[in-house]
């Protein structure tokens, strides 16, 4: 490990970081009744390095400065828009670009933010209205989810920059919601106002229980908890009576992925600011559903954009696999646990889907983005404006905030990737090139001598782990915190040593005579154009179960834009070239099962 080499990059890193001037958040007025058991480190007061640092600056720079201002505002400005939902981009730009602003400090981010929720808010009706469809189509179709995204979008603008309008403009949305839907006279059903039985319009939940929580108006709680008791009409999705009885997403509402997930991930926040464990319940029985029986070995989920039978798991080019905005809101409903709870196990599943799926859906090259991303195929990255390639960024805009933060009274590191972090306990710098290898050094910087826990998540693959402090030594179970509570002294330095284990997973039942290789927490590929003569990457696959891969870094072609290879010994004495799934172009995951088995 090159930890000299490596230090100078992260001073260089962050001392070119600019200096991020941000307001105090306002202070919300409501109190969440649940405390977070995890508390993701402030995007300002933390910078990360390396791969996923480079992956989050290609989203700013080639997506989100260069995302198409007139395509975001048009259907506001001359209603209606072109397509039924196109008023859901600039909410998901909003609450990608705070994020990314938060972190990078970046003056172009904030200036181009700044003008297009000025420009939005003129668009705003005097009754509170901001969506793109004309009066007589109102509240039909997608109108309401366009709404949601509004209040998403400003109310992240709002909390990192106290600019008023904006708020202004979020309660006149709400005042809005509030008087057209409910079970009084004259007023509407929100489950009969959208498709996807209701759920569309419902993910409405989310925003309306934030801003409940920023301006304790107890209007929007009520509204809150009509939505909740809607999904249980006659017409309704039933999302909390068949979760709880079933625990099957497949055998709920519709099945549609993105929309129940949104729903779910608003059900959190109500239980955060509520403190009813009926709310949690069915949550964290979709979430089990969908990591046991519904989840790609990418960390995905959905094919056609809906949840399927039990481990139905195709993954070809045809099968519409792993839509964007599902692999977000996966991230955000496991995200929200993971606060809520402080387990592990959400941790682990976040580091997958961002290694693998969320990297793969982005292009590197210019920061376009996959709809959908298949584990056999060949990627179609777009620009423009579509639901995925505006949801993909708030993912990547979410990165940051999921590498540490503060657990129970400690600090926890969930995401190897090197930086720095400054908590009211002590600042922490991370020295790594993981997850090409597994050493990380991690020095403890307290203001003083002081005694507290560090959490260090030890990865479900890692088949050993240990730490190493002034000479104490600590070993990590594998899928578990690994917690060190001692005195820290300023200048400790924390030595881990984790073995990138390479694996061989079955692709029963959906493939039953395939095997993926995963190195570490990172899924391989066969590449294509890396593999010439090779006759089929269809039936081509390692010669036995004796996985030995090589490192063969340095014979890329310098037109590869992946900075890791590695060879492995395939059938038919053939050399194979695998590459990270979210390095790979035209490749398959699954490949073909060995013929024979491991010597030893």
């Amino acid at each position: 490990m090159r930890l000299p080499i490596l230090a100078i990059i992260l001073a260089a890193l962050c001392a070119a970081a600019p200096a991020r001037r941000v307001p105090n958040a306002p202070a919300p007025a409501v109190t969440p009744k649940i405390q977070d058991r995890f508390t993701p480190t402030p995007y300002d007061l933390e910078q990360i390095s390396g791969l996923l640092e480079e992956r989050v600056r290609i989203n700013l720079e080639k997506r989100l400065l260069r995302v198409d201002e007139r395509r975001l505002l048009a259907g506001f400005e001359k209603r209606p828009g072109e397509q039924d939902w196109i008023g859901e981009h600039v909410g998901k730009y909003l609450h990608a670009g705070a994020n990314a602003w938060l972190y990078t400090g970046d003056p172009r981010l904030k200036t181009q933010m700044d003008r297009i929720v000025r420009a939005l808010i003129a668009t705003q009706l005097s009754d509170g209205y901001l969506g793109t469809y004309t009066d007589d189509k109102r509240w039909t179709s997608w109108d309401v989810w366009v709404h949601k995204y509004d209040l998403l979008g400003l109310l992240a603008y709002y909390e990192i920059t106290r600019y008023e309008p904006a708020l202004a403009s979020a309660r006149k949305v709400g005042d809005l919601l509030v008087r057209t839907f409910g079970t009084g006279p004259g007023q509407r059903d929100i489950i009969a106002s959208s498709t996807h039985v209701g759920m569309a319009a419902s993910s409405v939940l989310e925003p309306m229980v934030l801003l409940y929580r920023q301006t304790g108006e107890p209007r929007y709680l009520e509204f809150c908890q009509y939505i909740v008791k809607a999904w249980e009409q006659p017409n309704g999705p039933k999302l909390i009576s068949s979760l709880n009885a079933t625990g099957s997403v497949f055998r709920t509402a519709n099945s549609k992925a993105y929309e129940m997930m949104s729903d779910l991930v608003g059900l959190v926040e109500l239980y955060r600011t509520t403190g009813d464990p009926a709310l949690l319940k069915p949550a964290v029985a979709a979430w089990r559903d969908i990591q046991s029986r519904r989840l790609y070995i990418s960390g995905t989920t959905s094919s056609h954009e809906h949840f399927q039978e039990d481990l139905s798991l195709r993954g070809e080019q045809s099968d519409d696999v792993g839509e964007g905005c599902a692999t977000v809101t996966w991230m955000q409903l496991t995200m929200q646990l993971l606060r809520v709870t402080g387990e592990v196990q959400y941790a682990e599943e976040l580091e997958r889907t961002i290694y693998n799926q969320l990297l793969a859906a982005q292009n590197p090259a210019d920061g376009d983005i996959c709809y959908f991303t298949a584990l056999n195929g060949e990627k179609s990255p777009t620009p423009g404006i579509n639901c995925c390639v505006s949801s993909e960024p708030r993912g990547i805009s979410m990165i940051p905030s999921l590498a540490w933060g503060r657990k129970d009274s400690g600090v926890a590191v969930l995401l190897y990737a090197g930086g720095r972090l400054e908590s009211d306990l002590a600042s922490l710098e991370m020295r790594t090139r993981y997850p090409m290898d597994g050493a990380v050094a991690i020095t403890v910087k307290p203001a003083s001598p002081a005694r507290f826990p560090l959490y260090l998540r030890v990865p479900a693959w890692a088949s050993t782990y240990t730490a190493v402090v002034n000479g104490e030594r600590y070993s990590g179970a594998a899928g578990s915190f690994l917690t060190i509570d001692r005195t820290w002294y300023p200048g400790d330095v924390l030595q881990i040593h984790m073995d990138i284990a390479v694996r061989a997973i079955s692709g029963k039942p959906t493939y039953s005579q395939s095997v993926a290789i995963q190195r570490g927490p990172q899924v391989l590929a066969l590449e294509e154009s890396l593999n010439a003569g090779l006759p089929s990457l269809d039936t081509a696959g390692p010669r036995s179960t004796s996985l030995n891969l090589r490192d063969v870094s340095r014979e890329l072609p310098v037109t590869w834009l992946g900075k890791q290879g590695y060879a492995i010994d395939g059938q038919d004495d053939r050399t194979l070239t695998l590459v990270p799934f979210a390095d790979a172009v035209s490749y398959r995951v699954w490949l073909s099962e060995p013929k024979a088995k491991s010597a030893n």
